[in-house]
């Protein structure tokens, strides 16, 4: 039976890691600090790692620029790697933009046109975080609150039929 967690995992965890800390601390280029690093993928022979990064930039010009930067930092993004993570040969990294928190977010703006909602306006940076707090908004607490006061009601319900019924 194969591991569910094999080495290439362990391995993309740990430059996912290190990588995303390289370039919010350490490349000091402006074009590349909204960059997040969302996914990395490694190679079967651990030679050849993608890293996958996304922008709270909605501009295509700055996005191309960023990723131009980036893979003009790769190999300074490789040897700072090296120098952390032991490993006998260090993949060669290559950066690929990741469309997920654009089209998503377009995606989410369809859906709430096509039910008749408004479309929150601002920046993708501020739309992120609107949808964030929507999301978040009321705790664990007040769900398990309305759970615990319908499944009460209905309880009360039930056993006033059956004493209805009774009589």
């Amino acid at each position: 039976m194969p591991k569910s967690y094999g080495r290439n995992e362990r391995i993309a965890a740990e430059l996912r890691r290190e990588a995303a800390h390289i370039l919010s601390a350490e490349i000091k280029d402006p074009r590349v600090n909204l960059a997040t690093v969302t996914e990395v993928n490694v190679a079967p022979d651990l030679r050849n790692a993608t890293i996958f990064v996304s922008f709270l930039v909605d501009d295509e010009a700055k996005v191309k620029e960023a990723m131009k930067a980036l893979n003009k930092a790769a190999g300074f993004v490789r040897s700072t790697l090296a120098g952390r993570i032991k490993l006998r040969y260090m993949p060669n990294i290559h950066f690929e933009y990741d469309r997920l928190v654009k089209d998503s977010m377009r995606l989410d703006a369809l859906i709430a046109k096509g039910l008749g909602q408004k479309r929150t306006e601002g920046t993708l940076a501020d739309r992120t975080e609107d949808t964030l707090a929507d999301r978040t908004e009321g705790t664990l607490a007040d769900v398990v609150d309305a759970d615990t006061r319908a499944d009460a009601d209905a309880t009360t319900t039930d056993a006033q039929d059956a004493a209805d019924g009774a009589h």
